[in-house]
């Protein structure tokens, strides 16, 4: 049984339809119905079209930077006007140049190159070598990543501020997604061994073109995160993925150790970036561990000699 937040209770209670009248005499009363199951499909596509706001499927990277620099300046144009001085106009001003120059400069083309995006929080939402981009948003509560294939948005990622969703676990931000956008069901990936399964994300049933998917980040970025995808080109997209950008590993809900402890070599550049992005020795995570083992009894199976106990 999921325990609402606050915030999350009202957003439940906002997307909930009143209760019907009582039953005839005689007649069992009809099953409770939970609010995710009270959302209709019209509410729940107009609920994802404002969550993708004003970023349409098909719109170029030129386009998209074009509407962001537009609302850029229409924020920071109040401001200039409420200065007095000149000199404090002018400052405004190079806030705003400079945050449209993050915006733009932000911009990658993913042509095979290392970046930095490659062990991160976005690592499984392109490929390299396949028509792929990306530009990324800063926003008050959230990062909004804006993901593009033959220079056509198809989709955003969205990564909700860890203090927004304060107090809650995964679970509970699930519900509180499905009071607005109706019931979503669970999708598993394998890990590295055949018997082993992990929640790989919740998603909802197609709204129109939209795909809406929520994944569980918190193991090494303590975030919640929302994907909206357009569902006639994802299936393309994926298929020219798989050919010209093959995963090394199959990823799964811990990507970040996938990724790394999969280094091609010895001297693998990427080799320390988990202490990098938790903050401590990855050999202390119990997750890492497992994984660990897990792929040292994997390779020594292949290699028919029998795993030696990993040190403590």
């Amino acid at each position: 049984m999921r325990v609402l937040h606050a915030s999350a209770a009202l957003l439940l209670f906002a997307a909930s339809v009143p209760a019907s009248a009582a039953p005839p005499k005689g007649k069992a009363p009809p099953p409770a119905k939970t609010a995710a199951s009270q959302v209709s499909t019209e509410a729940a596509g107009r609920a994802i079209g404002e969550l993708a706001g004003k970023f349409k499927f098909g719109m170029t990277p030129e386009e998209t930077m074009t509407l962001i620099e537009t609302d850029i300046r229409a924020k920071f144009q109040t401001r200039i006007e409420a200065e007095k001085e000149a000199a404090d106009q002018d400052l405004v001003r190079k806030e705003r140049q400079d945050a449209i120059d993050q915006m733009r400069n932000s911009y990658i083309k993913f042509t095979g190159q290392k970046t930095g995006w490659d062990v991160s929080i976005v690592d499984r939402e392109f490929g390299h070598r396949n028509k792929e981009s990306m530009l990324v948003l800063w926003e008050k509560d959230l990062k909004r990543f804006l993901f593009f294939w033959n220079e056509k948005l198809y989709k955003q990622y969205i990564v909700y501020n860890a203090e927004k969703f304060k107090g809650m676990d995964f679970d509970t931000f699930v519900g509180a997604m499905e009071g607005r956008y109706g019931k979503a069901s669970q999708t598993f990936a394998k890990k590295q061994t055949d018997d082993e399964m992990a929640l790989d994300y919740f998603e909802w049933p197609p709204q129109g073109d939209f795909l809406l998917r929520a994944y569980d980040a918190t193991t090494f970025y303590n975030n919640f995160c929302l994907s909206i995808i357009q569902k006639s080109t994802w299936p393309q997209i994926e298929k020219e993925r798989a050919v010209n950008s093959p995963p090394r590993v199959r990823h799964t809900n811990a990507h970040v150790i996938d990724t790394v402890t999969q280094g091609e070599s010895a001297t693998d550049q990427n080799e320390n970036i988990v202490d990098q992005l938790v903050g401590r020795k990855a050999a202390s995570s119990v997750e890492q561990k497992r994984i660990e083992e897990r792929i040292k009894r994997a390779a020594e199976k292949e290699r028919g000699t029998p795993p030696a106990a990993m040190p403590k």
